[in-house]
């Protein structure tokens, strides 16, 4: 799958117009399809590269739709914020509370990426070389990371 990641990047990259986000959608195909081997080993690996750019391309779409779900102005305004009603601030931060913990659970390695990657907003490459890593060992960093944080959240 890792061989097939810099051709989905640039098919993904022209998709969105932006290789950052176009980074963070390709990792989070990539975390997903490793879930997923994980969860079904005996799944047949001969389609990799197919299902790397279906996922990636799913992801697009979903990411569209959660950005431009409600168009119409007036519908907007509609719409309760959730964010002031206690439940969902209590459940907010229990979330968050979850998900600190699980960073600090994380390899000294892999936490140092995740946090640089996500909390200080630098690309993989800015990553390896802050860290004195490859590029490659930074996605496997991240996916490591990625999977453990959705892993606490779904035990939740």
């Amino acid at each position: 799958m890792e061989r097939y990641y810099a051709e989905v990047l640039s098919y993904i990259s022209r998709s969105v117009g932006c290789k950052d986000k176009a980074q963070n959608i390709v990792q989070e195909a990539y975390t997903r399809l490793l879930s997923y081997r994980k969860r079904n080993p005996e799944h047949n690996t001969s389609e990799q590269r197919a299902l790397f750019f279906k996922t990636a391309k799913h992801i697009v779409i979903d990411n569209y739709r959660r950005n431009y779900a409600v168009t119409d102005p007036v519908e907007q305004e509609l719409i309760a914020p959730t964010d002031y009603e206690p439940e969902a601030k209590l459940a907010s931060q229990q979330q968050l509370n979850l998900l600190y913990r699980c960073i600090e659970q994380l390899p000294q390695k892999t936490k140092q990426a995740f946090v640089l990657y996500k909390f200080k907003s630098l690309n993989q490459k800015q990553i390896a070389e802050q860290m004195g890593i490859s590029v490659s060992m930074v996605e496997k960093h991240l996916a490591v990371a990625m999977l453990a944080c959705r892993s606490e959240l779904k035990k939740q």
